[in-house]
């Protein structure tokens, strides 16, 4: 068991930080398996798919105090100019503070060549919302968590003439042409991203009007409990009934499948979207977290 009796403390500087190998692989996850201080937001991705068989992870940075595994960061370049901190771990026994901060001083150069120009990270758990500010991360927005407690669905005469059916590989650059229009760059998913995503959740559709690809909705079932993951329609496309359609569409998918409660997360400013799954029985549970941005400077 690691202690912090006798240790003396570790400055930034002290710390050795590398991109991470295959050969690291066991001590990652011995670490975030481990560490009380973990922050995930994995969504559908593993550590493995940014360790290589033959080059260092242009993704996930470590820090050792001598030999030892002492902090983790994982933020991988995808579609826009925002980079998400999907992971930070920091050893038992050790302060936070420098270990962070080495980190990033160590993956800030990568990143800022691959085109990225802020990194992005919910400020949840505890620990991490107070780590965070101190490392000049400041708040952008905040995302809820809205739960629907029935099963309750109302007459699907209502919905749009929309076309659903599930995606397929060849729909992703459409998909992803309609993320843009719909999103601020901080939220893109990049072409890559989605066909690893339609590759891996249970529930993917799209909404076609004419043959054109004007929305799309993707779901899964996590520990019996249904979660609608993201649903977009392009601006051109939207008030027309579209994003409703697909929201019963995932709602009736997750049913199916008995699923109970039923989540999802939104923005606090996104009025609309929080407007139509109120009328679907959605209710904010629990406390809204910070979305925290770190600028980068060309140092």
């Amino acid at each position: 068991m690691q202690s912090s009796l006798n240790r003396s403390p570790l400055t930034a500087g002290a710390i050795e930080v590398r991109p991470a190998l295959i050969s690291d692989r066991p001590a990652i996850y011995h670490l975030t398996e481990h560490s009380h201080r973990v922050h995930f937001n994995l969504d559908w991705w593993t550590f493995d798919n940014w360790l290589y068989p033959d080059r260092s992870s242009d993704a996930i940075w470590l820090a050792h105090d001598h030999d030892q595994l002492v902090g983790l960061l994982l933020a991988p370049i995808d579609a826009s100019s925002t980079v998400w901190l999907r992971s930070i771990a920091i050893a038992n026994g050790y302060s936070a503070d420098p270990i962070f901060s080495a980190l990033l001083d160590g993956a800030l150069p990568d990143l800022y060549r691959g085109g990225a120009h802020q990194i992005a990270a919910l400020a949840h758990p505890d620990w991490l919302a107070e780590l965070l500010p101190r490392l000049n991360f400041t708040p952008l927005t905040e995302v809820v968590t809205y739960r629907k407690n029935d099963r309750t669905l109302p007459d699907r005469a209502r919905f749009s003439t929309a076309f659903i059916r599930e995606a397929r590989p060849g729909d992703v650059p459409i998909i992803a042409a309609n993320d843009r229009a719909a999103f601020d760059p901080i939220w893109w998913h990049s072409a890559a991203s989605l066909e690893h995503i339609l590759r891996t959740v249970s529930h993917f559709v799209i909404a076609e009007i004419d043959g054109r690809i004007v929305g799309h909705a993707f779901s899964d079932v996590y520990g019996g409990q249904g979660h609608l993951i993201r649903l977009v329609v392009h601006p051109d496309w939207q008030g027309r009934g579209i994003g409703e359609h697909l929201l019963i569409e995932s709602l009736e998918y997750q049913m199916r499948l008995g699923a109970y409660p039923f989540t999802l997360n939104t923005q606090i400013d996104n009025s609309s979207s929080q407007s139509l799954y109120r009328r679907y029985g959605y209710r904010i549970i629990g406390r809204p977290v910070h979305l925290m941005c770190y600028v980068m400077r060309d140092e």
